[in-house]
């Protein structure tokens, strides 16, 4: 080695020394100023220059984010800088970062070109599920949306069209429910609206517990805030091993669980489950990044109630988790109070379940029979078709007029038994359509 070559490669070690330091000095003064973006951009560029791309890709990524709202052009320089360094995986959520500084300015076509990107990411991982999940949470894309959506679309092999003879492809009707309560967002999901559960239905859901399980602390914040708007009960845990510590003292009548977790992944913690005959019947839902067929089909074969792929939809995790709850609850039902089998009758008092919760609940077993109440000594009935009301008679009155005067009672005592109704449909309302007329007739009455 020539002595030019060896004072360079001396010189070099020494420039490498002093910015190691560098670094050093800029993450203590982080630590104390954690916005402050100068720094901020020193280490990125230091860490880049140094091949340290995962930590430049962070600081880059936190620049971006600071500059979204205030200097779009900024946030996009910083994220397109993060998104050169990133890995294949990490490259989609960056993405969406640049999508979103778009939509934020309204410059929608290029929120659509970066929104392809992330869709192209996804697919190249084999996880159509997260794509089709990213493109139902996309705002509005301006003038063009319709066109850019079902370009999109057709990027995961799926299709918008309308048929002759009134087939149209789809299960969206104008009575369809409607998203109106938001969830808020976390980093790699959009924020979300989900159905409005009515209070009634809360009321019923109000005696399930949900366990969630997952090591990452923002998706058991998001899940929870879903669970809550429901109306059960839930409590969360980091791993399979501290979930089995709370499944002590705490049954649930579901289990959310990650699938990739430290100490106990969510494959273990199942297979722990099927162990103990005490929890070996939960419905256990199964939450992974992993859409993969294979990985779906192994799950599914070994007992897994239902696969959730991250991101998720949250408005469409509501209706599961609701379609799972209500099938938990009239077995929970049945197991606690055998006068609520079908083989028996079912009874009590208004005062431990109130009318609404117990024709809600007689809706949910699909029940075929006559209701009576008693109080005092006035007696009326309310008689059930396979779940929907039929009629009701009381104090000489019969269909709404006398449903919505026994609909006041809340003392005295109630025997269902099943029987064949053979009288016409008096009522032809759903049970909704009717708590709503209940609540203008409570106001006219007032």
């Amino acid at each position: 080695m020539s002595l030019f070559d060896k004072v360079k490669q001396q010189i070099s070690g020494q420039t490498d020394q002093k910015n190691i330091k560098e670094i050093e000095r800029l993450k203590l003064t982080l630590q104390n100023k954690p916005n402050d973006l100068e720094t901020l951009r020193q280490l990125g560029i230091l860490c880049e220059n140094h091949s340290l791309n995962e930590e430049a890709v962070k600081y880059f990524c936190i620049l971006g984010r600071s500059y979204q709202q205030s200097q779009s052009s900024l946030a996009i320089a910083y994220f397109r800088k993060a998104e050169r360094l990133a890995e294949k995986e990490e490259r989609a959520s960056i993405f969406k970062d640049i999508a979103k500084t778009y939509f934020t300015t309204k410059q929608f076509e290029e929120a659509y070109h970066a929104s392809r990107q992330v869709i192209e990411i996804y697919l190249e991982l084999n996880q159509k599920e997260a794509a089709r999940g990213f493109i139902v949470n996309i705002p509005l894309l301006g003038e063009k949306d319709a066109i850019y959506r079902k370009e999109l679309l057709e990027m995961i092999g799926e299709k918008d069209q309308t048929w002759a003879q009134g087939a149209r492809g789809t299960w969206v009707e104008e009575n369809s429910p409607k998203p109106t309560q938001l969830i808020a967002s976390l980093p790699g999901y959009t924020a979300a609206k989900v159905p409005i559960t009515p209070a009634i239905e809360k009321a019923l859901f109000s005696q399930m517990r949900v366990l969630v399980v997952d090591d990452d602390q923002g998706v058991c914040k998001i899940l929870t805030a879903m669970l809550k708007s429901i109306g059960c009960q839930s409590t969360t845990a980091n791993n399979g091993n501290e979930a089995i510590e709370k499944l002590a003292d705490w049954k649930p009548d579901l289990i959310i669980s990650d699938l990739l977790m430290p100490q106990m992944d969510g494959n273990q913690f199942f297979v722990k489950l099927q162990e103990d005959p005490e929890t070996s019947d939960i419905p256990f839902v199964c939450l992974s990044s992993r859409g993969q067929e294979d990985e779906k089909l192994a799950a599914f074969s070994k007992g897994v109630e239902d696969y959730w792929v991250k991101p998720f939809v949250i408005s469409e995790l509501s209706m599961r988790t609701k379609k799972i709850l209500q099938r938990q609850l009239k077995t929970v039902q049945s197991k606690a109070n055998p006068q609520y089998s079908d083989q028996s009758e079912l009874s009590g008092r208004l005062g431990n379940i109130p009318l609404p919760h117990l024709l809600r609940m007689l809706e949910y077993m699909s029940k075929t029979g006559i209701l009576t109440l008693a109080y005092s000594e006035a007696f009326g009935t309310i008689s059930f078709q396979e779940g929907s009301l039929v009629d009701a008679q009381y104090a000489g009155l019969n269909g709404e007029p006398a449903l919505f005067s026994l609909m006041s009672w809340n003392e005295g005592r109630f025997v269902f038994e099943s029987q064949e109704i053979a009288s016409p449909r008096i009522i032809t309302d759903s049970l909704d359509e009717l708590f709503n007329k209940l609540a203008i007739y409570y106001q006219t009455q007032s």
